[in-house]
């Protein structure tokens, strides 16, 4: 195609791999500060933590060896194979097994991520499986879309990825993953909000940015739309036969960390805001608080939210603990089986 002339595969090969390499040095900063804080806290004490902290060491493994991989290619297809070969017929060569190994692991990335947003959301919805129906089956199409373009890399040696026999799987993988993450991500953001407007009618909650939910949507949207517009352009690209797909597809391994490790720190970061907020409020109204309790059931993850110590003339009275207070009510008029505080903790555990 005149698209892919223009910007020449051997030239896309190099520049995907320097810009794979610049986003998993970003992506490796956000790890370690996401581990730093797992660990600093002591999450790990809760199975949806656990989850997520094996799940995001896994994706990190599998990015690193990613680009190592795909170091390994460069260094065959422009010095090893050079003479014999030529970059351009290397990376044409989508039947060759390094290639396989490099797309799969490309394909596991997504996976796992698709898979732990689609576990973020079932925990933020209460444990709700009918609401994550649409986003498996999404992810089922995922799965058979890139196997079955795997194995058809094999039957088209010296091919392009732009043959009419890859077009029709090629879309369906890109589409899925954009719409996978549109969907899962809105449906976060949803019911956050949802929980945010119970709150604040049931009267437990302010209207200030300190105590507000609505940051954490903000959070939670912007780190999503990274990920969603490199599709996008992914989308673009591929639709119009441009190389330049090759670069988006490589940079997308380490943004699917990135995003995880972005969501999470920033969670973290916002949560300690939160903290400090109500800590520097010191005695209000004859209350102290205190630092928030650690009390978590194992099933959900939940704090049990900040004590309140009643003082009289100096003397404590008695404990009492926030998240006793009146539950939010649904939009539907009933009790949500959640307050706005134990939908933070949440949020920030998964």
């Amino acid at each position: 195609m005149a698209a892919a002339s223009e910007f020449p595969l051997d030239v896309a090969g190099a520049i995907s791999v320097w810009f794979e390499t610049l986003l998993y040095g970003i992506y490796t900063c956000l790890f370690f500060s996401y581990a730093y804080l797992t660990l600093r806290k002591r999450m790990l004490f809760t199975v949806p933590s656990k989850v997520f902290f094996i799940g995001t060491c896994i994706m990190y493994a599998n990015c690193t060896a990613h680009i190592a991989l795909n170091l390994y290619r460069l260094l065959r297809g422009y010095v090893y194979l050079r003479d014999s070969v030529g970059p351009g017929n290397y990376f044409n060569d989508l039947g060759r097994m390094d290639n396989i190994a490099h797309d799969a692991l490309n394909a596991i990335q997504t996976w796992m991520g698709d898979s732990l947003i689609i576990y973020r959301c079932y925990l933020v919805w209460g444990n709700n499986p009918y609401v994550i129906i649409l986003p498996v089956l999404l992810l089922v199409v995922s799965i058979v879309s890139n196997s079955v373009a795997l194995h058809l890399f094999t039957q088209v040696p010296l091919g392009t990825i732009f043959s009419p026999t890859l077009l029709a799987w090629m879309n369906t993988i890109y589409a899925t993953a954009f719409a996978q993450n549109a969907l899962t991500t809105g449906l976060i953001a949803y019911r956050i909000w949802r929980q945010e407007m119970s709150s604040r009618a049931a009267g437990l909650r302010g209207g200030s940015s300190e105590s507000s939910l609505l940051p954490a949507v903000r959070i939670m949207v912007e780190s999503a739309a990274l990920y969603m517009a490199l599709l996008l352009c992914l989308i673009v690209l591929y639709a119009q036969g441009h190389n330049g797909q090759f670069v988006m597809q490589e940079a997308s391994v380490p943004a699917i960390g990135i995003v995880f490790c972005l969501i999470s720190v920033r969670l973290s970061l916002r949560s300690y805001a939160m903290w400090k907020t109500t800590a520097r409020s010191g005695i209000v109204g004859g209350m102290e608080w205190k630092e928030p309790t650690t009390n978590i059931t194992e099933s959900a993850g939940f704090t049990t939210g900040a004590a309140v110590v009643l003082q009289t003339n100096g003397n404590s009275t008695g404990t009492s603990d926030v998240s006793t207070a009146k539950p939010d009510e649904g939009e539907d008029g009933e009790p949500s089986s959640e307050t706005g505080e134990k939908m933070m903790a949440v949020i920030e555990r998964a």
